[in-house]
């Protein structure tokens, strides 16, 4: 059976404990592993923090909906948000090693995340974050 959680949210940086909070439980109840539970709430509270910082530059009265769903052999988390689209440069990692400070995020979110991807909607932006399932039967 597919789930589908949608948190709708304001873009403060407040309310990521409770993406945090719903993404690791959807994780335990799928079996991930602790680690595992821990680096998707990571990956998701980073992506929202990167729209909030980035998208709506600190707007913290922007909306931003978080869409959890579950699949047989998937967990994906689509962000939607009416911000700035990003340029597409700043979507790559940058290696760790890099003096610069900044894109770290995208970095993590794609070494925790088995899938990424971006795109423009005629009314935002959507990112899909994807972490395949250990095969252990359905849930």
């Amino acid at each position: 059976m597919e789930v589908s959680i949608k948190l709708a949210l304001p873009s403060h940086p407040r309310y990521l404990s409770l993406v945090r909070a719903v993404v690791g439980e959807l994780a335990a109840i799928y079996e991930l592993q602790p680690t595992d539970r821990r680096g998707l709430a990571l990956a998701v509270d980073e992506a929202i923090a990167n729209v909030i910082r980035h998208a709506y530059h600190g707007d913290q009265q922007k909306p931003v909906e978080v869409t959890c769903q579950a699949f047989p052999d998937r967990l994906e988390f689509v962000l939607f948000d009416q911000g700035i689209a990003p340029d597409p440069a700043r979507l790559e990692p940058h290696p760790l090693d890099d003096v610069a400070l900044s894109g770290r995020g995208t970095y993590i979110i794609r070494s925790i995340m088995d899938g990424v991807s971006y795109e423009q909607a005629p009314d935002g932006n959507i990112l899909r974050l994807t972490k395949r399932l250990p095969t252990t039967g359905e849930k």
